[in-house]
């Protein structure tokens, strides 16, 4: 009997007119023997950064090389900046071409490479697969792993990359970290700390852990409130969303240290509208929360 092959996933980008208008204005930047390369090139991140954005990534294209005008005269560059993972390379594949060209230009600060086939009437982009390495200048296209893995391992890099708590109190905050307001009705909140002698910040962070919550997701809501010296004081909440009125019973909220010791843990019962765990931290610290379902589980790691 003969087995069925197993077509990879791919994912088609249509090129608009305005696609082309930033590849054409990204290419007049750079000289004249450049040019058709870096129109390439910018059709090539477009249609990466337009996949990531659907797959809800939040992307800067301001600190991308591939927009820098003075590194579009003298480099092969087509990297996308990810707000919180890091750059990935972009690199536009012709539609007979067995092979990704990976340039010696983007071997380095790079978290992987992304195949992206124009067909020839430059109409239409699809992303073929991922390479993490830049070990081969021509990589060959059968050898490319698949958009499946290439999201995980986004996933697990933004998961491992740890917040910068001392950010927040210049208002600046890591992708995915929002409001409270924006997820939770305001009445559900339940902060309460031993002492603050300062305005404290909050935020949240939805939180999916797939068939174990049968599709619903929680919320992950972190508060600051700094303490004398150099300690802060942190409460971490979770809350259920939507029409959920209560969290499923046996989710836990757990904080690990460094070494990723257990050192508190809180488990919800069948009537908890929300668990919580409170802790100080000193400067420098690095600690992580970890919120479990059955076998799932997600980890966001901090410091201080």
């Amino acid at each position: 009997m003969m087995s069925k092959m197993i077509e990879p996933i791919t994912f088609t980008v249509p090129l608009s007119f305005e696609a082309h208008d930033i590849a054409q204005q990204c290419a007049q930047k750079s000289l004249p023997t450049k040019f058709k390369q870096v129109y390439l090139n910018t059709l090539a991140v477009y249609a990466v950064d337009s996949y990531l954005r659907c797959m809800g990534f939040e992307t800067n294209l301001a600190h991308s090389e591939s927009r820098d005008s003075l590194m579009l005269k003298f480099v092969d560059v087509a990297d996308l900046d990810i707000v919180g993972v890091g750059k990935i390379e972009c690199r536009p594949v012709l539609p007979d071409s067995q092979t990704c060209n990976i340039p010696s230009d983007a071997w380095e600060n790079r978290i992987g490479y992304v195949a992206v086939q124009l067909n020839q009437s430059l109409k239409e982009a699809t992303l073929l697969g991922f390479t993490k390495t830049s070990a081969m200048r021509e990589v060959p296209l059968t050898q490319l792993q698949s958009l499946e893995y290439f999201l995980a391992y986004m996933n697990r890099i933004q998961q491992l990359k740890p917040v910068n708590l001392m950010n927040w109190f210049e208002d600046v905050f890591d992708a995915g970290w929002q409001v409270i307001d924006e997820l939770l009705n305001p009445e559900q909140l339940e902060w309460h700390f031993r002492s603050t002698n300062a305005l404290p910040i909050e935020r949240g962070y939805k939180i999916d852990l797939g068939m174990q919550l049968a599709q619903q997701s929680v919320t992950l809501a972190v508060m600051l409130a700094p303490e004398p010296g150099s300690e802060v004081d942190i409460q971490v909440q979770v809350y259920p969303m939507g029409n959920q009125t209560c969290l499923p019973e046996g989710l836990k909220l757990i904080v690990m240290d460094e070494s990723e010791e257990v050192v508190l843990e809180a488990t919800s019962r069948d009537d908890d509208n929300f668990i919580q765990l409170e802790f100080s931290s000193e400067l420098r610290e690095l600690f992580g929360v970890t919120v479990a379902l059955g076998g799932a589980s997600v980890t966001k790691h901090f410091h201080w």
